[in-house]
């Protein structure tokens, strides 16, 4: 006998513990095929289906009212294309972007691959980390028409941005269009 199943008192009258029992596996689940009352049936079940025109209402024993069809929710394949794909992919990834050299890498990948820039704000306000001031100047170029016609998001990322570029840019016109821009925004 081992230590642990020998009695450590033997004049105890409770009885000796032994192992604790296994707890059987959980049962898997059943899978069950189902469909809607109105529905196809499955083609693999028959083979091949007959295309028909008339569609079989359910027959229901006992009922003396009219039959409820079941609710249906149909979703419509949406077909994208590869190149909607790939803009879409390009563009999350400039978004994404957190250092100036990243948003430039994002972005000329973006322009390379053959899409403009879309205006709005976020995306504008990503492009003004980029490092060629041309591309920062048509951002703050298409940011001021976007202010005239909605408010700001995101104001204090612009405004750091805006006095940044401000202070640090090498073209005046550019530290210009941000000194207003910037002016605009605290009005």
């Amino acid at each position: 006998m081992s230590r642990r199943s020998k009695r450590t008192d033997p004049k105890s009258d409770k009885p000796e513990r032994g192992r604790p029992v296994r707890r059987q596996l959980a049962p898997l689940p059943e899978v069950v095929f189902a469909r809607r009352p109105q529905s196809a049936p499955p083609l693999a079940s028959t083979g091949t289906v007959e295309p028909s025109n008339a569609v079989p209402v359910p027959k229901v024993e006992g009922a003396t009212g009219p039959v409820k069809r079941a609710a249906r929710i149909v979703t419509g394949a949406v077909a994208v294309d590869d190149a909607e794909l790939e803009r879409r992919h390009l563009l999350s990834r400039l978004l994404d972007s957190v250092t100036p050299g990243a948003v430039t890498r994002a972005a000329n990948s973006y322009r390379k691959a053959g899409f403009s820039f879309p205006e709005e704000q976020p995306v504008q306000l990503k492009l003004l980390e980029h490092a060629d001031e041309a591309v920062v100047c048509s951002a703050l170029e298409v940011l001021t028409a976007l202010l005239d016609q909605q408010p700001p998001i995101m104001l204090p990322v612009f405004e750091q941005r805006l006095k940044r570029l401000e202070e640090g840019a090498e073209n005046a016109d550019t530290r210009n269009r941000a000194a207003e821009l910037r002016r605009v925004l605290r009005t």
